[in-house]
Order: C-alpha cells, then sequence, then structure tokens
C-alpha cells in the first residue's frame, strides 16, 4: 500500500480525533455498514478488516499510543503498509516511512502537545478510572484527562455522555485557545459496546418481560447502530474548529459463544480482527444529511423544475389524513352525545384500535405498545374496557344509525389471545349491529402473528380484506428496519392467508431501505405477487423523532424516488392501477369512484379503544399523541380508569377553511382527484382559487385541471408527500410545531 497520508503535513495543519469503538467486532461493523445501519460512519468510507494490537483493552491502548495501530490484514509486506505514526526509537535503525510522523517520546499523543497540542482523554473502561493506580496509566500521556461513571460501559447512555462532554471540552477550548493556529488532539474510549450490552437488545421489544439480561452479537449490533448516532454531533462540533484528522477504529473484537468463547483477553479470530477506517472532515462542512427526521414541518423549497428527480426533499409529509393528531389540543364543553345526530343518513365507519405489537418497529411512530403478549390480563382489562365504551356510545346513537365498514388495526390485532380476538368481533355485533357478510371488514396483521387458528376466526366473521405489513423479503433490510421476522415466516404466514381465503389480500412493502437497491426491491415485490395480491401498498421509509432509527440517526436512502420509480413501474407492468402514490390495485378490483362524502372527507369514523381516531362532522378527537412505549402504557391505563367515554377532552374543530384542506387532501392526493362540481357544491368556490398552488403545479407538469376532475399527473403522484404539505395550513403547522418542542417526550 502506497503511504496515503502525510501524518507529517496533518501535524501541521489539522486538529486530531482519535475514537476507539472499544470491543467493536469488524463482522458486525461490515454488515452495519452494508446495510446501512451506521450512516453516520458509513459516510466516511469502507471498514478496513484490520489486525488487533492486542486481545484486551490496555495492551491495545499501550499498542496504540506507542504508534501501532491497527494493521491492514490484507497487506502482509511490512514495508507495504500505512504508516501514521513511527518511534525513533523502534526497528533497530529503520527508516521511518515517508510521511509518518516520527516521535521521540514514549507516545506520539506526548510528541503532539510537545508541538503545541492540547490533548485531552475522554476514557470508558475501567482502564481509563483514575481512582485507581492502574487506571492512571493510560490517562497519564495527555494534559487532561476525563473519566466518569456516566461513560462507563454499563449506562446504557454512556456515548451520549460521552459526546456531550467532548462538546463541552471542545467549546472551552476554542474559547480558551491562545491564537487561530491552535490545535487540538482528543481521544475517546467509546464503552457502549463493551459489555455488558444486554440492555441495547432491550430495545428490540422494550418492555417485553425478562429478556435475560445476557449480551449477544445482536446487542452488540444495537449498541453500534446507537454508537453511530451520536457521532454526527462530535463531527460536527469538530467541523466549527478547523479541518480534523480522524482516526475511527476498535481495539479488539469480542466472542458472543463461537467456539465456546465468550468476550475477549484470548487469541480467536474475532477478538483478533477490527475495523479500522481514517478520514478528514473539513471545517465548517457539517454533515447534516443524516439527522433524524423530525415531525416538523419543513418549508416547501422552491421548485425551478418539473422533475422529480430533482428535488432535493420529495418526502415531507404523509397525508393520509389533515389535520394531523399533533395539531390536537385540550377541549372543553364538548360531549359525543351533542354530536351523534350527524351519524343520520352518512357513511359511517366503524374502527378499533388494538395498540398493541410484539415489538415495535424501527420507523413506528403509531399508538402501541411492544410486549404486551407476555401480560394477558393487561390485554382482557383492555378489550373489557373497549365494550364499556362500545356501550356508552351505542347508547347515545340515534335510531337508524348505522356502519357500512369496520376495521380492526393497530398494533396487530392478530397479537391477541383467540378468545379475546373473538370478543372483540362479539362487541361490534352486541353494541354497533354489524352484520358480518353484508359490510366490508378489514385487519391488519404482521408475519409473527399469523396462524391458522386466527385466521379461522377472522374467516368465521367474514373478514373482507386481510392486509399483512411483509416490508421485505431480504432478511439484511428487514433487520436494518428493526423488524424480527424472517423472509421465510413472511412466505408461510402468506400461504396460510391464501389458504384460508379472503376477498382481498394487500401486502405493505417498504423502499428507501438504507443498503436497498432496485434488484432486492424487485426481488420483493416479485416474491409478493407469487401471492397474487389484490392490493399492494408500498411506501418509503419515513424516520421520524422518537422512533428506534430516529434515536441512532438512520437515514433513508438517497435513492429512494429512484425505488419508488422502479416499484410503481414494475407494478403497472404487472397488471396494477395506480390508486395513490402508495396504493395499488389489481385490475378488475377496482370500486368505482362514488360521488357521496364518504369520499369529501366528511365522512363519520367511531373509534374505540386508545389511539384511535374519531371523525364526526367537523370534530376530531383521540387521546393525546405519543409515540414511545412508556407514553402510550400511561394513556391506555388512563383510558382503563376512565368512566365516562362520552366527554371529549382532547382534539380539534375543524373551521371552515380547514374543511377544505381536508377535502383537497383527501381527494387530490387519491382516486381521480378533486371533482370539481362536487367541492363547489359543498363550499361555494373552486378549489383552483381556494389554492393557487394548484394553478402553479399545473405549470410545472405536476397536475391537470380538467373538465371535471382537479388531478395529479404522473409526476405529480409521486410527489404527493412534497405537494400535499402545501395544504397544511400555518395554524395546523404551528401547532404540530409546537408539540415537537413543548409537548413531545422521548419517553421509549
Amino acid at each position: 500500500m502506497v503511504q496515503k497520508i502525510n501524518m507529517d503535513k496533518i501535524t501541521e495543519s489539522h486538529n486530531i480525533l482519535f475514537i476507539c469503538i472499544d470491543s467493536l467486532r469488524f463482522d458486525v461493523a461490515s454488515e452495519e455498514e452494508a446495510s446501512g445501519g451506521t450512516p453516520v460512519l458509513n459516510r466516511y468510507g469502507r471498514w478496513r478488516k484490520c489486525s488487533a494490537p492486542g486481545n484486551f483493552t490496555y495492551p491495545s491502548h499501550q499498542a496504540m499510543f506507542a504508534g501501532f495501530l491497527p494493521i491492514d490484514c490484507e497487506i502482509n509486506e511490512m514495508k507495504k503498509r500505512e504508516t501514521l505514526f513511527f518511534s525513533e526509537d523502534i526497528g533497530m535503525g529503520r527508516k521511518a516511512p515517508e510521511g509518518a510522523f516520527l516521535f521521540s517520546r514514549p507516545t506520539w499523543i506526548e510528541e503532539l502537545a510537545d508541538k503545541g497540542y492540547e490533548t485531552y482523554c475522554i476514557g470508558g473502561l475501567s482502564f481509563f478510572d483514575k481512582r485507581t493506580e492502574l487506571g492512571k496509566v493510560l490517562p497519564s500521556v495527555f494534559q487532561h484527562s476525563y473519566w466518569n461513571p456516566s461513560f462507563s460501559c454499563k449506562v446504557k447512555d454512556s456515548a451520549k455522555n460521552q459526546v456531550d462532554f467532548a462538546l463541552k471540552k471542545i467549546s472551552e477550548y476554542n474559547i480558551s485557545r491562545k491564537n487561530a493556529d491552535s490545535k487540538i488532539m482528543m481521544y475517546i474510549n467509546i464503552s457502549a459496546i463493551h459489555y455488558p450490552n444486554y440492555f441495547y437488545a432491550n430495545c428490540i421489544a422494550d418492555c417485553i418481560a425478562d429478556c435475560g439480561k445476557r449480551d449477544s452479537k445482536e446487542a452488540h449490533r444495537m449498541a453500534l447502530r446507537y454508537v453511530d448516532s451520536q457521532l454526527l454531533r462530535l463531527f460536527n462540533g469538530f467541523a466549527d474548529i478547523g479541518d480534523t484528522f480522524v482516526i475511527c477504529c476498535s481495539d479488539h473484537g469480542t466472542c458472543y459463544g463461537e467456539d465456546g468463547v465468550w468476550y475477549h483477553g484470548v487469541n480467536h479470530p474475532i477478538v483478533n480482527t477490527v475495523p479500522y477506517k481514517h478520514f478528514i472532515i473539513e471545517k465548517n462542512k457539517k454533515d447534516k444529511n443524516v439527522m433524524p427526521e423530525s415531525t416538523t414541518i419543513k418549508n416547501i423549497p422552491e421548485d425551478k423544475t418539473n422533475n422529480s428527480g430533482n428535488i432535493k426533499e420529495p418526502y415531507i409529509q404523509y397525508m393520509y389524513s389533515y389535520p394531523h393528531k399533533t395539531a390536537y389540543r385540550t377541549l372543553s364543553g364538548v360531549n359525543l352525545a351533542d354530536r351523534v345526530s350527524s351519524l343520520m343518513g352518512q357513511e359511517n365507519s366503524l374502527y378499533f384500535h388494538i395498540p398493541f405489537c410484539q415489538y415495535k418497529c424501527g420507523y413506528c411512530n403509531l399508538f402501541s405498545v411492544a410486549g404486551a403478549e407476555n401480560k394477558l390480563p393487561f390485554m382482557e382489562e383492555y378489550v373489557y374496557t373497549m365494550e364499556r365504551q362500545a356501550e356508552q356510545i351505542a347508547g347515545i346513537l340515534p335510531e337508524g344509525a348505522a356502519f357500512n365498514n369496520m376495521s380492526l388495526g393497530g398494533g396487530t390485532p392478530l397479537l391477541l389471545p383467540e378468545h379475546v380476538l373473538r370478543h372483540v368481533f362479539v362487541i361490534a355485533e352486541k353494541y354497533f349491529g354489524i352484520k358480518y357478510g353484508e359490510i366490508p371488514v378489514n385487519i391488519e396483521t404482521s408475519p409473527n402473528q399469523t396462524d391458522k387458528n386466527k385466521l379461522d376466526i377472522l374467516k368465521e366473521n367474514n373478514v373482507t380484506r386481510i392486509s399483512i405489513g411483509v416490508q421485505s423479503f431480504n432478511k439484511i433490510e428487514l433487520r436494518t428496519l428493526h423488524r424480527f421476522h424472517s423472509p421465510e415466516r413472511a412466505v408461510k404466514a402468506l400461504e396460510l392467508i391464501k389458504e384460508t381465503g379472503f376477498p382481498c389480500l394487500n401486502i405493505d412493502i417498504i423502499y428507501g431501505i438504507p443498503g436497498q437497491t432496485k434488484n432486492t426491491l424487485l426481488k420483493s415485490l416479485k416474491q409478493a405477487l407469487l401471492f397474487k395480491p389484490e392490493e399492494m401498498f408500498v411506501y418509503p421509509l419515513y424516520v421520524k423523532s422518537g422512533t428506534y432509527l430516529g434515536q441512532r440517526g438512520i437515514k433513508p436512502s438517497e435513492d429512494t424516488m429512484e425505488l419508488y420509480q422502479c416499484a410503481r413501474d414494475f407494478l403497472l407492468s404487472r397488471g396494477y392501477v395506480q390508486q395513490s402514490m402508495r396504493r395499488f390495485v389489481l385490475k378488475g378490483n377496482i370500486q368505482p369512484q362514488k360521488n357521496d362524502v364518504s369520499l369529501c372527507g366528511f365522512g363519520n369514523t367511531i373509534s374505540i379503544g386508545c389511539g384511535g381516531r374519531s371523525y364526526i362532522g367537523n370534530l376530531h378527537f383521540c387521546t393525546p399523541y405519543t409515540v414511545g412505549n412508556a407514553g402510550c402504557i400511561k394513556q391506555i391505563n388512563n383510558y382503563i380508569k376512565q368512566e365516562d367515554f362520552l366527554e371529549i377532552k382532547h382534539g380539534f374543530i375543524l373551521s371552515e377553511e380547514e374543511q377544505k384542506r381536508r377535502y383537497a387532501v383527501k381527494h387530490i392526493l387519491f382516486g381521480n382527484g378533486i371533482l370539481k362540481e362536487d367541492y363547489k357544491e359543498h363550499f361555494n368556490s373552486r378549489a383552483e382559487e381556494d389554492f393557487p398552488f394548484i394553478k402553479e403545479w399545473c405549470t410545472k407538469g405536476y397536475a391537470c385541471i380538467g373538465n371535471e376532475f382537479i388531478s395529479l399527473t404522473k409526476e405529480g403522484i409521486a410527489l404527493s408527500d412534497y405537494l400535499g404539505a402545501s395544504f397544511i395550513s400555518d395554524e395546523v403547522k404551528n401547532k404540530m410545531e409546537e408539540w415537537v418542542h413543548y409537548y413531545y417526550t422521548d419517553d421509549r
């Protein structure tokens, strides 16, 4: 290998940041790089496969501080190895490689201090705890060294605490630096991946009882993703103070039972093989492209092209309804009994929200609780509370009010035990007069919860549509999404669904997964179509605050739009008709668009359970929105304790202006578009006059104003999540942003 880095020149001009991710295995680092699980580190080049300088922390650091960094496994000849630091006292007079930093002190760190660098150490493991004599050795080579119990491997937020402290020291250094040419060298011993790390695996199921508290390769992987999520702030902090040369590596790997070996301190291929990379961060070139997505609504950037691929942020807001629940606020003096007359002669839907999941998917920001399958009494009590709510609402319904469709969602309704699942159908029939077999009944499921007995219950109750969240048939993509069913389990679930027989099968597939390619996406779509689904929902990956992926800084693929176009064109070629950006329906299964109130956003929905939204006229209401497991559990406990279900305490009352916006959203993004005559009949105005930006869309090729409909073009449909956000009023936008800043708590 030719020497690529001239450390003599680097030390004349650059700060130096040395990050040791203690105990990180090469295989896990490489797998996460390939799957997109470490988006921050991925932006700075590939990991090199290297030999560790030692088999546990202490000897490895003694070696690295003396210039013996991990050695590239693929370079056998010593002269061809890249050498950053070279001691005058080694090699029996051997000449230093060209470009290596030659030092005469015991460590290159001390030499840098002599050269004018301010040197800092932020320890993690106990080898840096200066309360012990051994713990004083490694820190002693630095001018400033720090260790705190909150930095240790036993603390789940250790990496965050270390980065917070590092940024504080960087700021203090920047204020007190003697001149603009002053430089800093900082070493950080990241402890999060070192054992114990089992508590990162606990994130998979949040509150699932007893995970065994056993360290594992999976916990190791989750810890790495967590560490990656903290590094962006650190890199940006160094970008603020100057050009920085970064060394990032592990000191040794660690085993989890391979060949009977646990942990490290022994010579084993996993222990002896580590990842390594170095790179440069340029001054004031902060990387903002991998920050977690917020629920804050972004201002739509000016677009000067009709090429959807040239819009920098086409995925702003999924407008499946309007307004968003984060715009809801406390209501007073509102009683359901005064509103139910709106149900007479209207299109009414009945919805049951089952907020229980086996685990929380990495991207999920819905109202759901993980791990409840181990808490049968909790689920039973919840469903019995739904019955109390149903009884109260049924008692005030006007005579003749009927429901023309019913849905069970969540959550994962099929997580309910069989007797509890049956009881939900009993509640709907007993209190709301649902006649199974006469109206459409929809239900959601996941592969792990789809079994023959529960499908038979659905069949007995004439369920007409079953939607299964597969998301991908690629195991690496599933792992990236933080989903824990296997492709084989998804296939088995689909086989059971087809054997049982339902009028409509929908399969969900996600595109925009980090590491996903057109080929892997097409393989998943082809696998899905083997089961001849009547509908396909393909939707982009969103990463929101409070989700598992959001907390770790994971960002959707930069090729998301290209992947969408690939999926769209494939499904159209296979006989599917596009009904919206996400929904594709097999020809022959399309329901004709009716000109009735249900299509204008004026249809009513009664939701039973905690977390589901109800719509009655211009009143929208639900329990306060929250994302995290702890917050959802708190809301459910409050719901179970609730006595009066008729008093509406939290919601949004739509003005006529907001109703126009809801109408437009519910039409232009779905089906044929806005029926001009119907809009005028409801509002005595024209949609293109109420929303002038529609005309701008037409000039850009995103929309078309026809004789009957205002519709999106093919390019406009592709930009639905970009265009739809234009309908959000300033009032709603402000409330949504206010929720992020003042109401949101990361309560996972």
